[in-house]
């Protein structure tokens, strides 16, 4: 009779646990279920899923609620498409049979279409200032001075509570230490890091940082520094206020980077051009980006074997420069002289990238010099 009490509890709160989840994200409102087609204004942020588990890209017009256009659904019951609030759309009646005409021909099946241009120079959704939908910074709720790096040990996940940690510097000097130093397996999590950021946070090994916010970017945001085999994986997060590099990679394996604003750097990553005992191949996968002001996204050395994979970026540029996506250089061995820009790439065994896996807001551009592959009409 126990067990069975116990049971009965038991799923009495997965139920209460299953209702409480969200089949939208906070601040934002359901405009059709899954099966049905919908409209949004141009560049407009949907939200596509169900249980607080959520999908984000960035549409204009027409589309169909569904994991074609978003990608793989949440099992467990219907998924909605829902957006900010502050947003207006519409929706209609369930999609047609696959074998009627599609009802959003400007949205490809497996990725947004690109955007060329827009109305006006600046676009309320995705926000120019700061984050990536769903990845808001919250309200520090204290600040912490360290005066020391703070080891993160072997497994160990380091919670920052959202609170604000300093350390020394801020600058972009070489050679500072780092806020956070992450052994294997580690992880920092809801932390943000403010105007003295030294050298970020430094990941030895496999390693994640998942809400994660740079107020300042300092020497470089992150840098990863593992061995073969081992994947850095950033995601959920923003930096602001860098002149050169975001994040570095050293080392041999992975850097993946994912649901992620930045503003106002040179890079968003660069492979080392001239490390000690430098070489490769390494490999970065960009999904789900979002920038303003940076110059270029990735840069990395072909002749190492360097390969970059960018899907859903989007460039929501306050001016008319040009924006490099994947730039190609030729690395060096420290002492050996300076590393070379070989141009920018796409669709080519080192960039995985192509034109339309890039939305252009407002007056943002991209470069197309030196292009080698298939490269965007000008």
């Amino acid at each position: 009779m126990r067990i069975k009490i116990l049971l009965s509890g038991l799923v009495l709160a997965t139920i209460a646990s299953s209702a409480l989840a969200a089949n939208r994200p906070a601040g934002y409102v359901t405009i059709c279920s899954e099966g049905k087609s919908c409209s949004v204004a141009s560049a407009t942020t949907v939200a596509f899923g169900r249980a607080d588990k959520f999908t984000y890209k960035l549409l204009s017009g027409n589309f169909v609620c569904s994991e074609a256009v978003f990608g793989p659904r949440i099992a467990g019951g219907v998924n909605e498409c829902s957006i900010s609030r502050t947003t207006t759309s519409s929706s209609s009646a369930p999609a047609q049979s696959s074998s009627s005409k599609p009802v959003a021909s400007s949205v490809p099946s497996s990725v947004v279409s690109s955007v060329r241009s827009s109305s006006s120079s600046s676009v309320n959704n995705p926000p120019v200032g700061g984050f990536y939908p769903g990845c808001e910074k919250p309200t520090p709720t204290e600040t912490v001075q360290f005066t020391e790096t703070r080891v993160v040990a072997a497994g160990e996940v380091f919670d920052g509570l959202n609170k604000r940690y300093n350390f020394t510097g801020g600058g972009q000097a070489e050679g500072q230490p780092p806020v956070f130093r992450v052994l294997e397996g580690g992880a920092v999590r809801n932390v943000i890091i403010g105007s003295l950021a030294a050298d970020g946070i430094h990941c030895l090994g496999n390693c994640t940082l998942d809400h994660v916010w740079w107020e300042d970017i300092g020497e470089d945001a992150a840098t990863a520094m593992g061995p073969t085999g081992t994947i850095m994986n950033i995601t959920c997060g923003a930096a602001l206020n860098g002149s050169d590099k975001t994040f570095q990679f050293n080392g041999r394996g992975e850097l993946h980077i994912s649901r992620f604003y930045v503003q106002s750097s040179g890079k968003l990553a660069r492979t080392c051009g001239d490390c000690t005992g430098n070489g490769g191949p390494r490999k970065l996968v960009i999904n789900d980006v979002i920038t303003r002001d940076v110059s270029t996204i990735v840069g990395i050395n072909s002749n190492f074997g360097d390969v970059a994979t960018i899907r859903n970026l989007t460039l929501n540029n306050s001016g008319t420069s040009k924006t490099k996506i994947c730039q190609v250089y030729k690395g060096v061995v420290k002492g050996s002289g300076s590393s070379s820009a070989l141009g920018v790439e796409f669709d080519t065994p080192n960039c995985d990238v192509r034109p339309n896996d890039v939305t252009l807001l407002g007056v943002s551009q991209m470069n197309t010099s030196a292009c080698v592959g298939s490269c965007p009409i000008p």
